[in-house]
């Protein structure tokens, strides 16, 4: 693995982690919920091991998140993203309004 995807899939395991605990959900709790071993959660959010699409559609499902905000390449883009992926269509198109205003 490179050192961008190795820096990738640490991101993500910080971010599985943090929004779990978001959630309120222990390591068992989440793998109960997903019908997996408590270790394959550890192993995900220590980056030891990348969950397939399938489980972390799953995954961010359960804690509230969108697979995009889960996802992000920084974690400062998760908020945004996580916002835009659950806006209206009026909002979108408000904010695409306000995007091409400040690019101008």
């Amino acid at each position: 693995m490179n050192e961008h995807a190795t820096a990738f899939v640490q991101a993500l395991g910080r971010r599985l982690f943090n929004t779990r605990v978001a959630a309120g959900l222990t390591v068992r709790a989440a793998a109960h919920a997903i019908g997996v071993d408590h270790s394959m959660i550890v192993r995900y959010e220590n980056a030891q091991s990348i969950p397939p699409l399938e489980r972390l559609i799953t995954l961010a499902d359960l804690y509230g998140m969108t697979l995009a905000a889960l996802l992000a390449s920084t974690d400062e883009a998760v908020a945004l993203i996580a916002a835009i992926d659950r806006a209206d269509a009026q909002t979108l198109l408000q904010m695409e309004r306000a995007l091409g205003t400040a690019q101008q």
